[in-house]
């Protein structure tokens, strides 16, 4: 005898226990909300600008060139006009100005400028540097030469019998006082006037690095400063 079992279901019993679970509603993005700009505290001219940019920035404008250029200078003040430079040192009068070079025997070319402040003269290779020196009396006055009331002649060889003297003794710095020849006709002093170019050309010159005008406590105007070269050596 055949006994025909039920169908096998083990899945029944769950189906009748099992209920759906209720359906969750998508989630809700919440509104947005409008972008404010940051307050500015004070209202000046820079945070003005700034507040502008940043309100513009805000909405998704871009600002302007201009704009950022005004931002940028907001508050910025001029400059006061500089006041202007003082020249302590006068400028001579080109009128009043000669500048020469003398050739000397055996090749010595000076530089020799005048104006109303006196003479400065100096021999080639000789660098300004040296003149200034020379012109604030750094270089001791050794030995003097007067040579008021001689004429051009005697006292173009007395200069250089004069020169010959001090170079041989070793002093290097000496004096020559020929006056301002304001008792000369016309008041023009030729001794003043012509010794410079004697010390640029003469015989002398190669043995003169540099000349200048002496300080006025010294003779200013009527008397010259002169610096010579070294005993052994034609450098200074």
């Amino acid at each position: 005898m055949v006994v025909n079992s039920p169908f096998h279901s083990p899945f029944q019993e769950f189906g009748r226990t099992w209920k759906p679970r209720p359906a969750v509603p998508p989630p809700v993005s919440p509104a947005p909300v409008a972008k404010t700009a940051t307050p500015i505290a004070t209202a000046t001219p820079i945070a003005t600008a700034v507040a502008g940019a940043i309100a513009a920035s805000s909405l998704g404008i871009a600002p302007s060139e201009e704009e950022l250029l005004r931002a940028a200078l907001a508050g910025v003040a001029p400059l006061e006009k500089a006041a202007p430079r003082t020249h302590i040192r006068r400028r001579p009068d080109p009128a009043s100005l000669t500048t020469a070079r003398e050739n000397a025997p055996g090749g010595h070319g000076f530089e020799v400028l005048s104006d109303d402040d006196g003479v400065r003269a100096r021999g080639p290779g000789v660098s300004r540097e040296l003149l200034w020196r020379l012109q604030r009396g750094e270089y001791p006055v050794y030995a003097q030469l007067d040579l008021h009331g001689m004429l051009l002649e005697k006292a173009c060889d007395a200069i250089d019998e004069f020169l010959t003297k001090q170079h041989k003794l070793g002093l290097r710095c000496v004096r020559l006082v020929t006056g301002k020849g304001k008792n000369s006709p016309g008041g023009h002093g030729v001794l003043r006037e012509q010794v410079p170019q004697w010390l640029a050309r003469g015989p002398s010159a190669s043995k003169v690095l540099a000349f200048v005008s002496a300080k006025t406590s010294e003779g200013g105007l009527g008397a010259l400063v002169v610096l010579m070269r070294g005993k052994t050596s034609s450098k200074n």
